[in-house]
């Protein structure tokens, strides 16, 4: 359901803030009984990087906020000042990923990188693009089923020579009267709350509209008598 003007606003700070403080007062409590000494020596490291991947989450949902708060408020300008950059691919997916391991491993996923040798590049900011990943990874980890994969297929267009990037994972699939619109800021479908309760919607959006940037495109794709959900990013001018 889209909510408008303060009315949405409300509920995406309402929702922003429940996520953000969950994951801290978690960080906290690590802290506080690793200092208590009331966690196994042996098990410090392992609680220490759950604990950094709880913060690394936070990281990427401010990051989100305020992408949406500065592109939303002058998108020309924020276009003109992040041109004239380069992404290399590889590098960007799989800095992307590391913030979601321990979160999949948990959950037994993994999360692959099908070709993490070939230096396919595109004229992007590496910054934003990494948000990208990082919020369609959030979502492939959140929503896909318990010890599944995450393969992520990045290829040139022959064609076009477009960069081509598939995130293919296993999950329910979004229903059909959605899927031209979860892209769209503050939706959310029923699937999604029962198994996530809380949501910004945001996240998506801000795939779609970073993307747009460099005059890209996203789309969604399922398969539901395989419960495969891909998600297609095309960025023009790649290049290896």
């Amino acid at each position: 359901m889209k909510l408008a003007g303060d009315a949405f606003d409300l509920t995406l700070l309402s929702n922003f803030l429940h996520q953000i403080i969950n994951p801290l007062n978690g960080v906290c409590g690590t802290l506080d009984n690793i200092t208590e000494k009331q966690v196994p020596e042996g098990s410090v490291p392992q609680r220490l990087r759950a604990a950094r991947a709880q913060l690394e989450h936070c990281v990427s949902l401010v990051r989100n906020l305020a992408f949406f708060t500065e592109f939303t408020t002058d998108p020309r300008g924020y276009r003109e000042r992040h041109k004239g950059k380069v992404a290399v691919i590889p590098k960007v997916i799989l800095e992307a990923l590391m913030f979601f391991q321990e979160t999949a491993r948990k959950k037994k996923m993994k999360i692959h990188l099908v070709d993490s040798d070939t230096q396919f590049k595109v004229e992007a900011d590496p910054d934003l693009l990494r948000q990208v990943f990082m919020n369609l990874f959030d979502n492939c980890v959140k929503y896909g089923e318990v010890n599944s994969d995450i393969l992520v297929k990045p290829r040139i267009q022959k064609k076009s020579g477009d960069l081509i990037v598939e995130v293919v994972g296993t999950s329910v699939a979004v229903p059909q009267e959605l899927r031209e619109k979860i892209f769209e800021l503050g939706v959310r479908g029923e699937n999604a709350r029962q198994i996530v309760a809380s949501g910004t919607g945001l996240g998506l959006y801000i795939c779609r509209e970073i993307c747009s940037v460099y005059n890209g495109t996203i789309e969604y794709k399922a398969r539901p008598a395989a419960n495969e959900s891909t998600f297609t990013i095309r960025l023009p001018g790649g290049y290896i």
